[in-house]
C-alpha cells in the first residue's frame, strides 16, 4: 500500500514538473521573440558601409546600385540601419540609400558600437570575396578641394589637388585605411584623405602601399611614354605652398574670392592656415583654418615660404577696382541692359567672366550684386582673356578707353589710422591717406565711427571726422 501511495506522489510530482517547465518556456518564448530580418535593395549607384551609426567611422564595405542587403537591427531614431551586405560584412547605412517594404522601428535596436570583426552565421557558407580589378578601382572627389600630398599624413607636402567631382584611381591604402594612395586623371600620383572620397570598391580591399616607396602597384598601367624611360621624380621639398600666416590685424574670411562676398569669419595676425588654392591672379587665397572652417582672404595677407602663384587655380575669377566716377552694373552687356547696382570710384569689384571680345565684364560689386560693366572702367592686372567667356559680342559697342588709373601719392601727407575696432585703444590694422577713395558699409550707433573697405580688400574702423561722404551717416546701417 505504501509502495502504491509512493509511486502515485512520485507521478504527481512529475507532471508538476513539466507543467513548470511548459509555462517557463510559454514565457521565455513570449520574453524573446524572434528577430526580424528583411531585405533591402540598394538605390544609389554607390553606397558606402560603414564600421559604426556615424559618416567619419571607417568604411567597411561598399555596395552598388540594385544590390541587396539584409537589415538586422536600427540604432535608437533608425537613422542607421545595421546590415549584411552581399560580401558577407556586417556594418551600418544611411536608410536614405535603400528601399525597403518594411517599419524599420520593428527592427531591433542594437549596440551603434564599432563593428568587431566579421563571423560567419553558422550554417551560411563563408563568401569568397571576388578578386577585385586594380585597375578598375576608382574613387570621386566628395569635397570641394582636395589636397594630394607626398605621404598619408598633412605634414607631407602638398603636390597637387583634385576637386569635387573628379574621379581618381585608387592604387592602395595605409595601414587603417584613412588615407588612400590614388592617381589622378593627369598622372600625378599621392596620398589623399580616404573620408573626402567615395570609392567604387572597399577601401580595406586595396593593398597597404608603403608610404616610403612610389612603387607602381601592380595591375595599374604607368603613364611612361613609348619609347621613354621612366625617372623617378623625387617628393623632396616642392614648391606648393602648404600653409600660411596670417600679417594683418583682423582679417574678413569670405565665402568667394571678393569683398562681395559674405564674411564667413575672421582671423588673427600670426595665425596658421592651410592652402587650398587661389583665383587667377592669385589675389585671393582658399583657405582653411584648424577647425576646419573654409573661406577665401586677400593673398596680400598671406606669408608663406613659397610664391602662393603655385597654388592650383580653384575659381576662375580675378579682382580689379573701378575706375570711373559712378559705374552702372548692368544686367546684360550693353548699355541698353538694366542697371543693378552702381560701383563708385575705387571700389574693388571680382571678375567672374567676360564677353568674347573683352569689351564686358561680368563683376561681382562690393555690396554683392552681380551684373555687366564696360571693360575700360576696371582696372586689373588679369589677362582678362583668361575669364570665362559668358556672351557674344554687343553690336555696335565700342570699348571705352580706360581713364587714367590714379595712383597713391608718393608722399601722401594726412594720414588716418584703420582699426580693428571702433575705439581709439583697438589695434591698427592698416592706414589710409587724404583722398583715398573707400567704401563706407556701416557706422556706430553714435555716428562717431564708420566701417569702410578699401579697394584693396582690406576693412576696419576710422572716424567718421575723416571721411567725406556722399550720404548722411545715418542712412549707413549701424554695425555691432
Amino acid at each position: 500500500m505504501r509502495t502504491k501511495l509512493a509511486s502515485g506522489k512520485l507521478w504527481i510530482i512529475a507532471l508538476m514538473l513539466l507543467a513548470g517547465l511548459f509555462l517557463t518556456s510559454q514565457v521565455l518564448a513570449y520574453e524573446t521573440p524572434a528577430q526580424l530580418t528583411a531585405p533591402a535593395i540598394v538605390n544609389a549607384n554607390s553606397a558606402t558601409v560603414h564600421a559604426n551609426a556615424d559618416a567619419q567611422a571607417s568604411i567597411v564595405d561598399v555596395v552598388s546600385l540594385n544590390q541587396v542587403v539584409t537589415l538586422i537591427g536600427r540604432n535608437a531614431d533608425a537613422s542607421w540601419v545595421f546590415v549584411r551586405t552581399p560580401n558577407n560584412i556586417l556594418g551600418w547605412m544611411r536608410p536614405q540609400v535603400l528601399t525597403y517594404t518594411i517599419n524599420l522601428f520593428d527592427l531591433t535596436a542594437v549596440s551603434t558600437t564599432p563593428v568587431p570583426t566579421v563571423t560567419p552565421l553558422p550554417g551560411t557558407a563563408t563568401a569568397t570575396p571576388t578578386p577585385i580589378s586594380l585597375a578598375n578601382a576608382t574613387g570621386i572627389v566628395n569635397t570641394g578641394a582636395l589636397n594630394v600630398r607626398s605621404g598619408p599624413g598633412v605634414q607631407y607636402n602638398v603636390i597637387a589637388a583634385v576637386y569635387f567631382g573628379d574621379v581618381v584611381t585608387l592604387l592602395g591604402r595605409n595601414g587603417d585605411a584613412t588615407w588612400l594612395y590614388i592617381q589622378t586623371a593627369a598622372a600625378v600620383r599621392g596620398w589623399v584623405n580616404a573620408r573626402y572620397i567615395t570609392p567604387s570598391v572597399a577601401v580595406t580591399s586595396l593593398p597597404v602601399v608603403d608610404s616610403s616607396v612610389s612603387t607602381p602597384v601592380p595591375g595599374i598601367p604607368t603613364s611612361t611614354p613609348v619609347g621613354a624611360t621612366a625617372t623617378p621624380t623625387p617628393v623632396g621639398p616642392t614648391a606648393v605652398p602648404n600653409t600660411a600666416t596670417i600679417n594683418t590685424g583682423s582679417l574678413n574670411m569670405r565665402s568667394g574670392p571678393g569683398v562681395g562676398y559674405v564674411r564667413v569669419t575672421t582671423v588673427d595676425s600670426g595665425q596658421l592656415v592651410w592652402l587650398l588654392g587661389r583665383n587667377l591672379d592669385t589675389t585671393w587665397v582658399q583657405v582653411a583654418k584648424a577647425d576646419n572652417v573654409h573661406g577665401w582672404v586677400n593673398g596680400r595677407y598671406l606669408v608663406t615660404g613659397s610664391s602662393l602663384s603655385n597654388l592650383p587655380v580653384t575659381s576662375q575669377s580675378g579682382t580689379g577696382t573701378v575706375v570711373a566716377g559712378n559705374l552702372n552694373v548692368r544686367s546684360t552687356p550693353g548699355v541698353s541692359g538694366s542697371v543693378v547696382t552702381v560701383a563708385s570710384y575705387g571700389s574693388a569689384a571680382t571678375l567672374l567672366g567676360r564677353t568674347s571680345d573683352n569689351a564686358w565684364l561680368y563683376i561681382r560689386a562690393s555690396d554683392g550684386q552681380e551684373g555687366w560693366v564696360n571693360a575700360g572702367y576696371i582696372s586689373t592686372g588679369l589677362n582678362v582673356g583668361l575669364l570665362p567667356s559668358l556672351a557674344g559680342p554687343v553690336p555696335g559697342q565700342p570699348i571705352a578707353p580706360a581713364p587714367p588709373v590714379v595712383q597713391p601719392p608718393a608722399n601722401p601727407g594726412n594720414t588716418a589710422s584703420l582699426r580693428a575696432c571702433p575705439n581709439l585703444t583697438c589695434q591698427i590694422t592698416g592706414t589710409v591717406y587724404s583722398g583715398l577713395a573707400v567704401t563706407a558699409t556701416g557706422r556706430t550707433a553714435d555716428n562717431t565711427w564708420v566701417y569702410v573697405v578699401l579697394s584693396n580688400g582690406q576693412e576696419g574702423w576710422i572716424q567718421a571726422q575723416f571721411v567725406a561722404l556722399g550720404v548722411p551717416i545715418t542712412t549707413l546701417p549701424i554695425r555691432q
